[in-house]
């Protein structure tokens, strides 16, 4: 008689079959328009129409609103790019209810780009969430203020407005908010402390365009917003990135850092003009641009599909023992951009990483999030960015040392090293039938966490796309 197969040879890491054998697919979903699009900047040989000196009407082009900019096209070169690009910006400008979008390329220079705008500069203290990727935190260092990390509320994984009071000090110029995993932040208490402190607020909306607050985009609740068009987010060009804003100042500021700003003014520009106009190139071409245009038309469908498929697994994983399934982030209004869950590993009785590694030999995309908290990264720790002298904390820091602990961001912490577990593929073109090849393969590994609980995985503990 055959004897039923253990646990341990059930599962696919111990050389069982896995569940999912087919890649998940990722998020560029293309078809005609990308490919109409992408044909018609190479027939015109247009790969980039950006002119990096003056011209006439350079204040014309500097205070256009990106609606009338996408039909202003007096010569073949422009201060504010070509065809693809401004209508690209005009695009976004309608999507998100904002009078001016400005397209660059990464949501990296977008960040450094506000920040500049909004004429932070060193020794200037920036407050950030210690929750996110290491381009919300470095982008701040662009200009040498200084980062400063709050702890994240554990319900939305955004920052705890109790702690970013608690971390404002004289030197506190700005907040920048990230809106994570598609989860808005409580924007209401954050706009409140940045009232009473008389403080910038600027928005990282790189996971959550079309997330909604009370009604409102995200993006367009403080004076400046940044998004991301990176190969894994929800509007996909490879590279890129979007800054909206309806303030025309920000907007004109915006257009020169992108842009070698630097030879716009005259001698009689004033500091004021001249802050922060350093010569970076921050310019996306049209071959970019043309992609992102037919994929931001594509942005309702697709977010639709993701909280489809969020709410479909979070359904079916519910009733597991020992994780939490966070629903809400398919939910009022927001758009789940990855899947998170809180796993108990001390009542399970098996380590996150032995079921992670599981999950993975399914055939199954999981991880941590992020490897560690962004102030941990030796950048912050050892204070040490541009040069090995420590600039530029050091020259800003006597009388107010300012150290990064673990400790001060406990939330976080516990996140990360003990509780997450995302599932990062709730994108289209998958669809629920793909989604239950996830739920069958938790189902699985979670029916048999006792052949995991003396094992100790290794190799790399973080998913890699």
């Amino acid at each position: 008689m055959l004897r039923a197969p253990t646990a341990r040879a059930k599962l696919a890491l111990f050389g069982g079959t896995p569940v999912r054998k087919k890649p998940f697919s990722g998020p560029a979903v293309f078809d005609a328009s990308e490919r109409k699009n992408v044909l018609e900047v190479l027939q015109d040989k247009a790969l980039s129409r950006f002119m990096g000196s003056p011209s006439a009407d350079i204040d014309k082009q500097l205070a256009i609103p990106s609606a009338a900019a996408a039909r202003y096209n007096p010569q073949h070169f422009m201060f504010i790019g070509g065809r693809k690009v401004r209508a690209l910006e005009a695009e976004f400008a309608a999507r998100f209810g904002a009078k001016y979008a400005v397209a660059v390329n990464s949501a990296t220079s977008g960040l450094m780009t506000a920040l500049g705008a909004c004429r932070l500069g060193p020794g200037d203290e920036v407050i950030t969430t210690c929750l996110s990727f290491n381009a919300t935190a470095v982008s701040i260092l662009a200009f040498n203020s200084i980062p400063v990390f709050a702890d994240v509320d554990p319900e939305t994984f955004c920052m705890d407005p109790e702690d970013v009071r608690r971390k404002i000090t004289p030197h506190t110029k700005a907040i920048l908010v990230v809106h994570l995993l598609g989860r808005a932040a409580n924007m209401d208490a954050i706009l409140g402390i940045a009232r009473e402190r008389g403080l910038m607020v600027i928005e990282d909306c790189s996971q959550s365009p079309g997330t909604l607050y009370h009604g409102k985009p995200v993006g367009t609740l403080s004076p400046i917003g940044v998004f991301s068009l990176q190969d894994t987010k929800n509007i996909v060009s490879g590279e890129g990135g979007v800054i909206i804003t309806s303030d025309p100042d920000l907007a004109r500021r915006c257009r020169l850092i992108r842009n070698h700003g630097e030879s716009i003014p005259g001698p009689e520009a004033g500091p004021e003009e001249l802050c922060n106009l350093v010569g970076f190139n921050f310019r996306m071409t049209e071959l970019t641009a043309a992609v992102a245009l037919a994929q931001v038309k594509k942005l309702k469908a697709n977010n639709q599909q993701r909280n489809v498929n969020a709410r479909y697994l979070a359904q079916r994983l519910a009733k597991l023992p020992y994780l939490r399934v966070c629903e809400g982030f398919a939910s009022d209004g927001n758009v789940c951009h990855v899947l998170p869950m809180l796993y108990d590993a001390e009542s399970a009785g098996a380590s996150r990483d032995a079921v992670l590694a599981a999950l993975r030999a399914e055939g199954i995309p999981t991880g941590t999030g992020y490897p560690r908290l962004m102030p941990e990264n030796p950048i912050f720790t050892k204070k040490i960015a541009f040069g090995s002298q420590g600039w530029p904390w050091e020259p800003f820091e006597h009388g107010r040392a300012r150290v990064y602990r673990r400790e001060d961001y406990p939330v976080a912490a516990s996140l990360i090293y003990e509780k997450f577990i995302w599932f990062y593929h709730v994108n289209a073109p998958n669809t629920p039938k793909d989604m239950e090849d996830a739920a069958k393969a938790f189902q699985k590994v979670f029916s048999n966490l006792e052949a995991l609980r003396e094992y100790t995985p290794s190799g790399p503990k973080v998913y890699k796309w």
